[in-house]
């Protein structure tokens, strides 16, 4: 009879050892860890909180679905690359262009994000026409963003393409007059000319290098599959309730016009 107790004793136990360890690890699975760059009005970091509209959409996201949240922001070069070393990782905010739909799982469109040539409005002698021999320009783009695959194939030299590790620096060579062109997200660049003390009414579209590939959440694709399907639920449902649009319309307007 003792040893029968004792056996069962030692089930007992074994069964409570056995459930801590997987409700550990069933936690641990469920920790998403976010990759982001200084992007406003989608990504930043103010007062060691992560803000944006990105961020927030993440937020509300998590809290749905029960989810852990660890977020980084870095230079884009160096979050493409540690988002690659976390199976269990997202990478955002991300242009969903044809060199990487195979590279990410995706979530969203969060928004269209056009890819453009931007120029200051004052520099009235700049044009960019790539049905004709290109004028050689120095043309400002994110190092690892898809405006730089993009600027190359519109028959830009390789030497004219100057790519930055964030986009304030973009932004700031341009008001400098040390860029003729910026490539890039016209919003995020004008938050940024207002956050560097430039009058962002300066920045004029010149031309339209993509029009609506998508800026999205992009899953790593080793990823665990109920992670991404409760991220992706979560999204489909601020969607399809208009919160995602009520985001867009506080979130996505001229900077000017923000704190107002």
């Amino acid at each position: 009879m003792k040893n029968f107790a004792k056996a069962c004793k030692a089930c007992f136990l074994m069964l409570i050892w056995s459930s801590l360890t997987l409700g550990g690890a069933s936690a641990r699975a469920l920790e998403l860890v976010g990759f982001s760059e200084d992007l406003p009005p989608f990504a930043y970091v103010e007062n060691a909180e992560h803000r944006g509209m990105a961020n927030e959409l993440m937020d509300r996201i998590a809290q749905r679905q029960g989810l852990q949240l660890k977020r980084f922001n870095m230079p884009w070069a160096r979050s493409i690359r540690e988002a690659a070393l976390e199976p269990n990782s997202v990478l955002y905010i991300t242009v969903r262009s044809p060199e990487r739909e195979s590279q990410y799982l995706w979530v969203g469109p969060i928004d269209a994000c056009d890819i453009v040539l931007m120029k200051l409005r004052r520099r009235g002698e700049i044009k960019f026409d790539p049905q004709r021999t290109p004028v050689p320009l120095q043309i400002g783009a994110g190092r690892g963003a898809p405006s730089v695959q993009l600027l190359r194939d519109a028959g830009v030299a390789e030497a004219d393409i100057y790519q930055t590790s964030r986009s304030e620096i973009s932004v700031r060579m341009l008001y400098a007059d040390r860029l003729d062109l910026l490539a890039g997200l016209m919003l995020p660049s004008a938050f940024q000319a207002q956050r560097n003390g430039f009058d962002p009414a300066e920045l004029q579209v010149t031309h339209v290098l993509k029009p609506g590939y998508g800026c999205y959440f992009a899953f790593n694709p080793k990823v665990d599959p109920q992670l991404l399907a409760q991220f992706r639920k979560g999204f489909e449902e601020i969607r399809s309730s208009g919160e995602l649009q009520l985001l867009r319309d506080m979130y996505l307007r001229n900077p000017g016009q923000l704190h107002r």
